[in-house]
């Protein structure tokens, strides 16, 4: 396969990279990544990115020019369409039919619910984050890796292993970030642009969601819950609601933790977290989400009480 994307890169000219709705660091990270690939191998190369990027990752070097960094699917052809982070083709937001028409499919990922929609499907699953797949094959291309490549992989592995706290932290993951160091990249910068550069609006918003939280099954599930209404009376943003889920997992004795956030009237978009042996995943399949057996998401239509209710009734199943 990385012969195959190699070929596809060395005989093309115009190139469109692309990534998951409600972006995290992973995702921005190996889209800019290989962006600066693509341009030192002197290509033309476009970013579709259906939403805005988050705060947080707004420092991170993208397309100087704002020509190939687009939210808006162009009409002509690409040679090849790099889709990355992303386990089912659906996920890169509406419009993502017209992809197919496009050009050829090119899906790099390392989510196990990955549904192979790509023309060439490089998925490992065994990989701490997309981007530890994308630095695998800038080795393979044999391309000096710049410091604008290296600061994007790094934030994509720092971000997609929970500062390297989840069960998908390697060796590897750390042999990685340690070569990208030493191109330049200083860690203490990234953890306070990441971690450390809140709005205020953030915390006044997580003091509302914390008051809801309850818990389940004699302790083992904790859920807490976004609405609308919260975000607006707390002059927040929906991004501002980022890594909320992590402060439910943090409870002891839990086994799942669970942020219900509301996107639409009777809508709602779930990220579970699996402190145990629970496949988070294989629940989240069952409303057509995915993710990781221990991170993963969905959306359910219904009111909040309806949603509990369903999820729970999933988990006991």
């Amino acid at each position: 396969m990385l012969r195959q994307i190699k070929d596809r890169i060395e005989k093309g000219n115009r190139f469109l990279i692309t990534t998951h709705i409600d972006l995290d660091g992973d995702a921005v990270g190996s889209c800019f990544s290989l962006y600066w690939a693509l341009v030192s191998y002197k290509k033309e190369a476009f970013v579709y990115l259906k939403d805005r990027i988050p705060y947080k990752y707004r420092f991170l070097p993208g397309p100087k020019d704002p020509r190939y960094l687009i939210n808006t699917l162009p009409g002509e052809r690409f040679d090849t369409v790099f889709v990355l982070d992303c386990g089912d083709f659906h996920r890169v937001g509406q419009g993502y039919e017209n992809l197919k028409n496009n050009g050829f499919i090119v899906s790099i990922d390392h989510h196990s619910t990955n549904s192979g929609f790509g023309d060439i499907n490089l998925v490992d699953e065994d990989a701490s984050s997309t981007a530890e797949i994308v630095y695998d094959l800038f080795r393979y291309l044999g391309i000096d890796i710049s410091y604008e490549m290296a600061i994007n992989i790094y934030t994509a592995i720092l971000t997609d292993t929970g500062s390297f706290r989840y069960e998908n932290t390697t060796s590897k993951a750390f042999t990685i970030c340690g070569h990208l160091t030493r191109i330049g990249v200083r860690p203490s910068f990234i953890a306070t642009m990441v971690y450390e550069s809140h709005p205020k609006e953030r915390f006044i918003l997580l003091g509302k969601v914390l008051n809801t939280l309850e818990t389940h099954k004699d302790g083992k599930i904790a859920m807490a819950h976004i609405t609308r209404d919260m975000c607006n009376d707390s002059d927040a943003l929906e991004e501002f609601t980022d890594g909320f889920v992590e402060y439910i997992k943090e409870i002891d004795g839990i086994d799942i933790a669970i942020l219900i956030r509301q996107t639409e009237d009777k809508r709602y978009k779930l990220s579970m977290r699996s402190k145990g042996d629970v496949d988070v995943a294989s629940i989240c399949r069952i409303f057509g989400g995915g993710g990781h057996k221990k991170a993963a998401g969905c959306h359910i239509n219904g009111d909040i009480g309806t949603v509990k209710s369903m999820v729970l009734e999933a988990i006991k199943g």
